[in-house]
């Protein structure tokens, strides 16, 4: 099954565009080309996340994630923890999260 999430024209390359996911905060970001989709949840106490460069920072308090993996980078974040990430495919010019 499908949840359509976005519009792939709106996924710009190197910025992060919020959309709802069945109630909850996610974010949709394009980087060198390929298109990532997290939920928008810090993993330390919940912050929201905005891409930089090939990393995603969380706006509260500054851990950094690999923005293709969701891996931390950098404390506070526990840095054994990822985002949780959100399985997408891209069909006729639409994202969709895909389960």
């Amino acid at each position: 099954m499908e949840i359509f999430l976005a519009n792939d024209a709106d996924v710009k390359e190197g910025s992060t565009l919020e959309v709802d996911f069945a109630g909850r905060p996610a974010i949709i970001m394009r980087v060198n080309g390929h298109v990532h989709a997290y939920i928008n949840c810090c993993t330390h106490v919940g912050g929201p996340m905005k891409l930089a460069g090939d990393k995603i920072l969380c706006q509260w308090h500054g851990s950094a994630f690999d923005a293709a993996t969701g891996q931390a980078l950098s404390e506070p974040a526990p840095l054994d923890s990822k985002l949780i990430g959100l399985p997408i495919v891209i069909k006729d010019g639409k994202v969709y999260y895909s389960y």
